[in-house]
């Protein structure tokens, strides 16, 4: 069964790709690059948010995101060791995607209003005062620790899933599950990619036009 339309995917695996991006450029000071990495993040992001809106079905938030009694119900069920492969994200792995997209929303918002005090500042940081700049910037720091923790027990749970007979990394990878019943509605990507492009020429052209200059 088809489960996830390469835009998911692709999205997915270019998260896990960028984050470390970004941690590392700003660990190694590599600013122009980092800021670089949060466009294209920010671009990704924000077209998934939309996806999740129009696209496929597994996509959608309406299709993953359900209420807290469904949830624990599900909890429930696995802590009596009833485990079972969902088409697209089960309940409470709905609630983890939730979290990572508000997390990842909330450090690349702060990060364009960001200062270091010594040779870069984010693209919106000039609009708000020093001081609230500095909060904001620590804000920054402070949830991508969260993020981090949030991250490790993503994995943690993926393996978890995995000693149960229960392979969730495949299926972000193939598109397809070895499930059965009604196979979710797939949407044609192409409105995707498109909308990603837009965003990307969007944010390049309001925030970073000299960012050809700093790379070349």
């Amino acid at each position: 069964m088809k489960v996830w339309d390469n835009f998911v995917r692709v999205y997915h695996w270019s998260q896990v790709i960028l984050i470390g991006s970004l941690w590392y450029t700003a660990e190694e000071g590599l600013m122009e690059w980092h800021f670089t990495f949060a466009y294209l993040l920010m671009s990704l992001l924000c077209t998934r948010i939309l996806w999740g809106i129009i696209g496929s079905d597994t996509a959608k938030f309406s299709h993953f995101v359900t209420s807290p009694k469904k949830t624990i119900n599900y909890l429930a069920d696995m802590k009596s060791g009833n485990f079972s492969q969902s088409v697209g994200h089960n309940p409470a792995g709905g609630y983890m995607v939730l979290c990572l997209i508000c997390l990842l929303a909330l450090q690349l918002t702060t990060g364009l209003f960001s200062i270091d005090d010594i040779i870069s500042e984010g693209p919106l940081a000039s609009l708000v005062s020093y001081e609230t700049s500095r909060l904001l910037t620590s804000i920054h720091h402070q949830v991508f620790e969260i993020l981090l923790g949030l991250i490790g027990l993503h994995i943690a749970t993926i393996v978890f899933y995995r000693v149960k007979g229960i392979n969730l990394i495949s299926p972000m990878i193939t598109g397809v599950a070895n499930l059965t019943g009604k196979s979710p509605r797939m949407k044609n990507t192409t409105i995707a990619w498109a909308i990603f492009v837009v965003m990307l020429v969007l944010f390049y052209f309001l925030w970073a036009d000299d960012i050809i200059s700093y790379l070349f």
